[in-house]
């Protein structure tokens, strides 16, 4: 794997574990009522997306059970469509996809 694939994965990981972290012990209501959560979280699902949209198609072949395009679709989706977000869908990928995301992304790091 690419040096670049490496740093932007890693990327990729700070970013979920932040996420993770600002939502630990915090309710769907809570977050929903806190902008300060919902920014937060919505920054770092951004930079997820990012990264993962400068991950070479190489490594991204390697590695198709990570879905790669939702990924990078839901970074664009926020960023332009900053204006409606849906916070129950931040909240549902934060606290349901995010930390599948993250244990595939570790192990990738500790395969390659």
């Amino acid at each position: 794997m690419k040096d670049e694939d490496r740093i932007r994965i890693r990327h990729m990981i700070d970013a979920a574990e932040e996420a993770s972290a600002f939502l630990t012990g915090v309710t769907e209501a809570d977050f929903s009522k806190n902008r300060m959560f919902i920014l937060s979280v919505i920054k770092d699902i951004e930079i997820i997306g990012e990264a993962a949209s400068k991950v070479s198609a190489n490594t991204k072949a390697n590695y198709q059970n990570i879905p790669w395009s939702d990924i990078i679709g839901m970074r664009n989706r926020l960023i332009h469509g900053y204006f409606d977000v849906d916070v129950k869908l931040v909240w549902n990928t934060a606290k349901n996809n995010l930390p599948s995301l993250l244990n595939f992304l570790k192990k990738i790091l500790t395969d390659s």
